[in-house]
């Protein structure tokens, strides 16, 4: 598949309607004349940019994937093992503006994930480095006795789903997206998981305390 810089211009106006109608109605639910209408081309052209739906999808999904990259800053925390006080915040504004920035990418990822076969490649192509570092960096916490003594697995899915089912069941429960943007809530997102992964005092701690 060639990416996305070597693209021509009608690939990617298919591609973002594409991205448009995939994220809006789904895999099964869009048709190729119904992108292509929306990309303002003929079947035809759209048919030999690509040949496949599922081949459109995928570099749909892909032109979103390839914007998901960790800041610099971001990158030097989880490498150099800054205190979960500092790397918590970082990470919870990372997930929480990818999702205000690119509210598709998730959508996409769910219709990959439910409706077409192949979709863990695609997800551990792109985001298997960052679940790496990310998950890497809570297991040598863990080792050091920074934070609770848990799976590392649970501390990286968690925060990440965590962020995701909270706006997302907001909005199926309420039919509102939540009131808030992402700078009002990252802090508040960041300081629960902080509040989770602390190591709980020992009940000696506290009885020696009390004293």
């Amino acid at each position: 598949m060639k990416k996305t810089a070597g693209r021509s211009v009608t690939e990617v106006r298919i591609i973002e309607a594409a991205v448009q109608l995939f994220a809006r109605q789904g895999y099964k639910g869009t048709s190729t004349r119904e992108i292509a209408h929306l990309a303002e081309v003929n079947e035809a052209t759209l048919f030999r940019c690509f040949v496949r739906k599922a081949d459109l999808f995928w570099a749909a999904a892909e032109s979103r994937l390839n914007r998901l990259k960790l800041g610099r800053e971001l990158q030097h925390g989880l490498a150099t093992d800054l205190d979960p006080a500092i790397v918590v915040p970082m990470l919870v504004t990372f997930v929480v503006e990818n999702m205000s920035q690119h509210p598709e990418l998730m959508r996409l990822l769910y219709v990959a994930g439910f409706e077409l076969p192949g979709a863990d490649r695609m997800f551990r192509e792109h985001l298997g480095p960052i679940f790496d570092a990310v998950n890497a960096y809570f297991g040598r916490c863990v080792a050091r006795g920074i934070i609770d003594d848990l799976e590392p697995t649970i501390a990286t899915l968690g925060l990440a789903g965590a962020v995701s089912a909270h706006q997302n069941l907001h909005h199926l429960f309420t039919g509102r997206d939540l009131p808030w943007d992402a700078r009002d809530a990252a802090p508040a997102y960041a300081q629960f998981w902080l509040n989770a992964l602390r190591q709980p005092v020992a009940a000696s701690q506290v009885a020696h305390s009390s004293d």
